[in-house]
């Protein structure tokens, strides 16, 4: 049953007022309803209009989901191709790392042969001191002091005193 959107009995009761006969205002009266009630939208008919936009979304939204889960899949694909070179980067960055250890190792088995080196030569450069202290010493005196006689076969200059002492050949 199509709605009506206008009151037909007291559009027509108006124009009985107006002076139309009753039989020709009814008529007109529902006439008029019949044209305008043909271009309006009944409630089954804005039922079905629902319906069938909400089907047109429905396969709207599934097929933009398949489209999503399409992108979704590849990307999950190179995010696991990204997450397997860095985990190749972590096992050589552990690789480097050891590397690092060993050669940290074998500096520190070097810095303890150094101090056992620092501390032999602690020791010893006081006896280097004393040697290198006495060579100085008798090269000084051997200097400074007065010669005791010419050595055999070396002929005194002449000009040369003979110190206090000395015996001289004459």
């Amino acid at each position: 049953m199509k709605a009506s959107v206008i009151d037909t009995l007291r559009y027509a009761d108006s124009l009985k007022a107006a002076g139309v006969e009753p039989r020709q205002a009814d008529a007109m009266s529902r006439a008029l309803n019949n044209e305008i009630a043909q271009g309006v939208a009944t409630k089954m008919d804005l039922d079905n209009a629902v319906t069938e936009l909400k089907g047109e979304i429905a396969r709207e939204v599934a097929r933009v989901d398949a489209k999503l889960e399409v992108m979704d899949s590849k990307f999950e694909g190179r995010f696991e191709a990204v997450g397997a070179r860095f985990d190749a980067m972590d096992s050589r960055f552990d690789a480097v790392d050891a590397k690092f250890e060993a050669m940290d190792a074998k500096f520190e088995a070097m810095d303890a042969k150094f101090i056992g080196l620092g501390e032999k030569f602690g020791t010893q450069s006081r006896y280097v001191f004393l040697v290198l202290a006495l060579i100085v010493g008798l090269g000084l005196y051997n200097a400074a002091a007065p010669h005791f006689g010419t050595p055999s076969g070396v002929a005194a200059p002449a000009n040369a005193t003979p110190a206090p002492g000395t015996a001289t050949n004459t």
